[in-house]
């Protein structure tokens, strides 16, 4: 028997309880900073107009994040409804603001 068929006959019989969980320091400093973002301050999702192109940002207070696009005006719409939604749900502890 070679050493690679031994190996795989004796890993077939031991089981993992769980699968090893191995995060990255920057995963693990978004995941404290999440916890640790304010969710009370208010929020709004903007689109604007630069040249015929449209763009969509999140504001929350003083912070904004990139400007996501360019975008038709119609798309523009579709996504600051989307993202309006999805931080009613998850507040904005996921976005990076600049």
């Amino acid at each position: 028997m070679s050493t690679v068929q031994h190996e795989l006959s004796t890993t077939d019989s031991m089981r993992t309880v769980a699968p090893a969980q191995h995060y990255s320091t920057i995963v693990k400093f978004i995941k404290t900073i999440a916890k640790e973002a304010p969710n009370t301050t208010p929020t709004s999702v903007e689109i604007f107009s630069n040249g015929g192109q449209w763009y969509c940002l999140v504001r929350r207070g003083d912070e904004t994040t990139k400007p996501m696009g360019p975008y038709t005006k119609l798309q523009a719409e579709r996504i600051q409804d989307a993202r309006r939604m999805l931080i009613a749900k998850r507040g904005t502890s996921r976005l990076v603001f600049e």
